[in-house]
């Protein structure tokens, strides 16, 4: 199978996160949250975005977590395509867990 990376969105990033602030645990009113700051040379990357909310995400403005007193519950991370298809897309085919190195649902280990 050719290598197939996980597309950098916002959605992709929520799912990471589990629809979780990573900051409070909130699960309301979600934004996205650059951990460096773009106005001090921050990119758009997995290991430099996270999911916050906009509450959080205010009151962090253009600090570093550390200067703001904010502690992440998460580093950031680029999820691999297989730990993606397992772990954040949803609904899998049990046919598949073999494969992937899940357990199934019936509770019978890999």
């Amino acid at each position: 199978m050719p290598y197939r990376g996980v597309l950098l969105n916002r959605q992709n990033i929520f799912r990471r996160d589990n629809q979780t602030c990573q900051y409070c645990g909130s699960k309301d009113d979600l934004t996205i949250d650059h951990v460096l700051p773009r106005s001090r040379a921050g990119v758009s990357s997995w290991d430099n975005l996270t999911t916050a909310c906009r509450t959080c995400n205010s009151r962090k403005g253009d600090f570093t977590p550390e200067e703001a007193n904010m502690k992440l519950t998460q580093k950031p991370f680029k999820p691999s395509f297989l730990l993606f298809l397992r772990d954040f897309s949803g609904n899998i085919d049990e046919q598949w867990y073999t494969y992937l190195g899940k357990k199934q649902k019936s509770g019978v280990g890999i």
